[in-house]
């Protein structure tokens, strides 16, 4: 994948002007202008789970932080946060160090750099997260990109190389209707790329969608400065020919998901997982084995971690961040299992839901209590009845979080443990759309499967 900027390439077509209001009642925007307004006006917000200032000796020592990172870091296990990185962990990405504007001269030298961003900036605009978007348009404009043409990640695909289009349909289907995309939608986009391209792309985009969901609905306002002291100015001018353009990414399209399949109709999605065909070639067990043993030597890997050696350094971080996430943090096992079995039955991602079932089975949890979860929950305490409405709705519906979603949780949470809530929903999303997407095969009475989820 190159770094394409096609300057000579877009061909900028007019589109006739309509009635429709920029911006509806749910706070959507319909046209460019009014999201960048509203991106902008994003440095204002208060967040929703306390986030105070540097402190001005904080400042005077020359700190710098952005305001992602400084919840992160103040609510989770710093465990929790070992595998992340700006666009990603496999092939040319790299882990994200303390100093943002050395991580961005270190990312902006990878050759698929500006391509990634912008899947990140569909995933972000598809969800309806302001934050992300401030941030994507921030790093495309530096990664070369004109206005027009990142304006036309909004409504005019068709000025991108063709395998640029097809990555960018199947980002928005895994971002909007992971439950939706189908085998036919698998072999369109892998047709353009190499399974270890494949891979890295869909890890790319999950992870997208993990991060979209922690800092919209913790309502982190935009950073005041992106990568050291340069202003992060997002209320820039928009051309004539895209001012009036109406978006064919922001989710106007959204329906709500169906309610969930019956006991026996998940279980057999579930057992028919074990003999599903993944998407691409799995990488020799060999290969996996020896990635994860500088952590758990004679670990056997499951096939989740299996694929991710294509790049073995990435499967041994995401090895560990899965463990770190599972044995770690304030709150108890049984819930944070809860939340994984939640947004897989959300998502329909049969294998994620087959690894949640286990690990609640082993925590004592038998079916009769596990498939009550979305249909009786009146044997659950209001915590848990709370979590499990807030987890769907995070899940299926990202952009209509609001203030009050999580003033619900805090009244029953403390701050850290509403924090990791949040995380655990969007960790858990990240891990359905990229296994289900990958169409990966599940672990036939593998011992291992408890640990992996």
């Amino acid at each position: 994948m190159r770094n394409r900027l096609f300057c000579s390439a877009l061909c900028v077509a007019t589109f006739c002007a309509n009635t429709w209001a920029a911006e509806t009642s749910d706070g959507l925007t319909k046209t460019r202008p009014e999201m960048k307004k509203r991106i902008e006006g994003l440095k204002n917000r208060e967040a929703r789970i306390p986030l105070p200032a540097l402190t001005a000796e904080e400042l005077a020592s020359g700190r710098r932080s952005v305001n992602n990172g400084r919840l992160r870091s103040l609510y989770l296990p710093e465990s929790w946060q070992a595998n992340r990185s700006s666009t990603g962990t496999q092939g040319q990405r790299r882990s994200t160090p303390a100093n943002v504007s050395t991580t961005l001269n270190q990312l902006q030298q990878a050759p698929d750099y500006a391509f990634k961003t912008r899947l990140f900036w569909i995933v972000s605009r598809t969800n309806d997260c302001q934050y992300c978007l401030g941030h994507q348009e921030l790093k495309l404009r530096r990664s070369g990109m004109t206005e027009d043409q990142i304006a036309a990640l909004d409504s005019q695909w068709s000025v991108f190389p063709a395998d640029e289009q097809a990555a960018m349909r199947l980002t928005r289907k895994i971002t909007l209707t992971p439950h939706l995309v189908t085998d036919e939608d698998l072999a369109a986009f892998k047709k353009h790329f190499t399974d270890a391209q494949v891979v890295d792309i869909l890890q790319t985009v999950a992870g997208n969608n993990s991060t979209n969901r922690w800092t919209a609905s913790t309502g982190i306002p935009q950073d005041r400065s992106f990568g050291g002291d340069e202003p992060s100015q997002l209320d820039t001018p928009t051309s004539p020919e895209f001012a009036t353009i109406e978006t064919k990414v922001a989710p106007f399209d959204y329906k709500p998901r169906a309610a969930w399949e019956s006991r026996s109709e998940a279980e057999a999605a579930m057992g028919a997982c074990q003999h599903r065909t993944p998407l691409v070639k799995l990488p020799s067990m060999d290969v996996a084995r020896q990635a994860l043993a500088a952590d758990t030597p004679g670990i056997t890997p499951p096939v989740w971690c299996q694929v991710l050696a294509y790049s073995p350094q990435s499967e041994l971080r995401a090895w560990k961040h899965r463990q770190a996430v599972a044995r770690e943090g304030q709150l108890n096992p049984t819930l944070k299992a809860q939340i994984a079995w939640i947004t897989a039955r959300e998502n329909r991602a049969w294998y994620s839901a087959a690894h949640a079932k286990q690990r609640l089975n082993a925590l004592g949890v038998n079916d009769e209590v596990l498939y009550s979860i979305g249909v009786n929950e009146s044997g659950f305490t209001p915590a848990e009845q709370a979590t499990f409405v807030f987890a769907r709705k995070l899940t299926s519906a990202p952009h209509t979080i609001v203030d009050e979603d999580v003033a619900g949780l805090r009244k029953l949470f403390n701050d850290h443990e509403v924090a990791e809530i949040i995380f655990l929903v969007c960790d858990g999303n990240s891990f359905d759309r990229l296994t289900e997407m990958l169409r990966l095969p599940l672990e036939g009475g593998s011992t291992t499967v408890g640990q992996a989820r």
